[in-house]
């Protein structure tokens, strides 16, 4: 009996293991969680950052052509009139057809120096954002430069609550967006502004990359998709104003409100997979999608998001994941129907 039993120990944890990776193996239902988001490379960032740097100081030390410093003056009233709550289409059209008029002169002194003024302007943005977080006031130049970013960002709590402000200041925030996304924010709203699509000019991949972990991580509320933030004065008034009709937190008329938030929020995020997508073909759009059909209830176009991405990928890092959702998806289709 001892020769036959002989060796069992190793034989036994051989078993063990192939049974926990058969158990592994086989999918079960889990909810799905948190979105595959994007990866951007921290070196690609970095070059473009030194590059943009770079830029900036020359424009600085060596300045800039006087059709360059025309179309950076043209950007900066650009921007007043669009932080201007009060303005009009027809001002706001006004004012960009300045801009538009001011692109070929500033572009025939070449591309590089249209791209040092951007840097140079980007910096100073940059830097304004940094004061507007110590402070909580936004300068002039904020509003030159970025429109009415200071709302955007109240509109969709990309703020964090910070200490109180130097000098007897405002309250001082922490703006949520790291480097790479508010540079690669600040790029796409003055390429569209300007109208220069092309290359030297838009953003590379791996800054469309940070910029879109943002925006999935904190997509946009329902009306900042459609439309630039209220001013703060505003956003006090719809508070007073809900408080008013709204009895408390957890009455059915809040409860509606944030249902709805929430829907807009993952047909943002809908929207924003699409698009990352389409610029990166190495992420995972249709597990990202399936997530989020699944969060709005849509539990057949979930499944057959899911299906698709084990199509694509039988094997790979979300395969499991993948089976697994779909097996939730699958079951909660089916408690709809029944």
């Amino acid at each position: 009996m001892r020769r036959h039993l002989e060796g069992w120990e190793p034989g036994l944890v051989a078993v063990f293991i192939a049974g926990c990776a058969a158990i592994l193996a086989v999918p079960r239902a889990v909810e799905p969680a948190e979105l595959p988001l994007p990866l951007a490379d921290a070196r690609a960032l970095a070059r473009v950052r030194d590059a943009d740097i770079a830029r900036a100081r020359e424009a600085e030390q060596l300045g800039l052509d006087a059709e360059v410093r025309a179309l950076g003056s043209a950007i900066r009233a650009f921007g007043i009139v669009d932080a201007d709550a009060d303005h009009t289409e027809a001002e706001l059209l006004a004012a960009r057809k300045r801009v538009l008029e001011a692109v070929g002169p500033a572009l025939a002194q070449g591309d590089e120096a249209v791209l040092r003024l951007r840097a140079y302007q980007m910096s100073s943005f940059v830097r304004e954002v940094r004061r507007f977080e110590a402070t909580g006031e936004a300068s002039d130049e904020l509003r030159e430069l970025g429109g009415n970013f200071p709302g955007l960002l109240r509109r969709n709590a990309w703020l964090r609550a910070g200490a109180a402000g130097p000098r007897g200041g405002g309250e001082a925030r922490r703006v949520a967006l790291d480097g790479a996304a508010l540079g690669a924010l600040f790029k796409k709203r003055w390429d569209a502004i300007v109208g220069l699509r092309r290359a030297p000019f838009g953003v590379a991949l791996d800054e469309e990359r940070a910029l879109y972990k943002f925006l999935l991580s904190h997509p946009l509320s329902g009306r900042s998709a459609q439309e630039l933030a209220a001013p703060p004065a505003a956003d006090a008034a719809a508070l007073l104003d809900s408080q008013a009709s709204d009895p408390g937190p957890r009455s059915p008329a809040a409860a509606l409100r944030a249902a709805d938030a929430q829907r807009a929020e993952e047909h943002y995020r809908l929207k924003k997979i699409d698009e990352l997508a389409a610029l990166d073909p190495a992420y995972p759009r249709h597990l990202a999608r399936g997530i989020t059909l699944y969060r709005l209830g849509k539990f057949v176009q979930s499944a057959d998001a899911f299906r698709s991405h084990l199509d694509q990928h039988p094997d790979g890092a979300y395969t499991l994941r993948a089976q697994n959702y779909l097996r939730a998806a699958l079951e909660r289709a089916s408690e709809d129907r029944f």
